[in-house]
């Protein structure tokens, strides 16, 4: 294992081991000025020029929980954060230095939930990632992979904070850009709207253009729409939350409160800040009504889409009421292609398989003006094609030419 370490005055863990991180001490306070500390740096990666794992010490951070079907599988990504299981606390930063420097912003991506930035930016199993477009155009590549893949947005949040101080202290910028998948959009969000200020994770002007790649801008309701996704999550031991707490399963009820979207089940935190009814403009079909509303029946007992709402304390509500700076150009991208490897997706109305294109492309939250956002298109690409396909990586580099003129 090749690294380097960073002065500091904060013990290293121990690298040497792998351990489960479930029961962490409290937080101390930090023993420098700074919100955060880099803890190492490692030259080892399949893709990256270097990754450093950074620890934040705002108060806010707490330790989140691990189901055996969220814990991260990449070797690299273990590696790095020391655990399967990472504390909530730390933050991995990755750079890939530009292939031809330009005079254009370094530009920061961040993933969506259940990815980190190996599988989200570099490749998946058949195709490349954003990653090498980006750096052969002239940019300074940075991204994030948080602790856990389903986190907390709030802290999510916080850890951007501290992963955009971090850049600006390394390339000496004023200014990058931001682009976000999925669930990345809404720490995002959060961040831009400076909701974090309380937590020394304030906005602080650094943001050019704001790129959004299938971002739920108006939340999404898929897990309760439809019973059979939950049933795939159980049988496939997919890294998703479902929507109900207990099921019939090959003739006898299961519990599944681990693999719930509940607070209780614990495995999920972010995942109830998602939601949004939709359900006045796409409406519910029978079969998916008590899924949707709570309640039990022969197959499944869920608690309702508004109890999940609830325990995510209303997070979409609050954000449609808190614009990100005035200053940030948006650029969003929306894919209409609802399948994944010829199994149909969301079906209630024009979707990329999980987030309605409404919900995409709906700014009158996120933005104070229409002259804000650059771009709203749509292309025919579902969930993770706008990660991997040449189309979507062609419509971010498109948008950045202006840049260079």
């Amino acid at each position: 294992m090749e690294f380097e370490p960073l002065n500091s005055d904060i013990p290293a863990p121990d690298m040497t081991k792998n351990e489960s991180i479930l029961h962490l001490p409290p937080m101390t306070s930090t023993r420098t000025n700074l919100p955060y500390q880099v803890m190492e740096r490692y030259h080892d990666s399949r893709y990256w020029g270097w990754t450093e794992r950074i620890r934040g010490y705002q108060d806010r951070l707490a330790q989140e929980n691990f189901i055996p079907e969220i814990e991260c599988k990449d070797e690299e990504i273990v590696r790095h954060f020391g655990s399967s299981q990472p504390a909530s606390y730390y933050v991995l930063l990755h750079y890939l230095p530009a292939s031809r420097k330009t005079l254009q912003n370094p530009v920061l991506l961040v993933h969506g939930a259940g990815h980190h930035a190996n599988l989200s930016w570099c490749e998946s199993s058949m195709e490349k990632g954003l990653l090498y477009s980006l750096s052969s155009s002239g940019r300074d590549v940075f991204a994030v992979s948080f602790a856990h893949p389903h986190g907390d947005n709030w802290q999510q949040a916080i850890q951007l904070s501290n992963i955009i101080r971090r850049i600006k202290e390394v390339v000496k910028t004023d200014k990058i850009d931001l682009i976000a998948h999925s669930k990345g959009g809404v720490p995002v969000w959060i961040y831009l709207a400076g909701l974090c200020s309380s937590w020394d994770a304030q906005y602080q002007g650094e943001v050019e253009r704001y790129v959004m790649l299938g971002t739920p801008n108006r939340g999404l309701d898929f897990p309760f729409r439809h019973l059979f996704p939950n049933l795939s999550v159980i049988k496939l031991g997919i890294s998703a939350p479902i929507a109900c707490d207990s099921i019939m399963y090959y003739g006898s009820y299961i519990d599944t409160t681990k693999q719930s979207i509940y607070r209780d089940g614990g495995g999920f935190p972010g995942s109830c800040q998602l939601l949004y009814r939709w359900d006045d403009k796409y409406p519910i079909e029978m079969q998916s009504k008590t899924l949707y509303d709570g309640g039990q029946n022969m197959f499944f007992h869920s608690r309702g889409i508004d109890a999940a709402i609830r325990e995510g304390d209303h997070l979409m509500e609050k954000l449609l009421s808190s614009p990100i700076d005035s200053e940030i150009e948006v650029h969003i991208l929306a894919g209409n292609k609802p399948y994944f490897n010829g199994v149909r997706g969301e079906r209630d109305a024009q979707s990329d398989g999980l987030v309605f294109v409404d919900s995409v492309l709906f700014t009158d939250g996120i933005a104070t003006s229409p002259n804000q956002v650059k771009r709203k298109d749509v292309l025919p690409l579902n969930h993770l094609e706008l990660l991997y396909h040449p189309d979507a990586h062609q419509w971010v580099l498109d948008g950045f030419l202006s840049q260079c003129d």
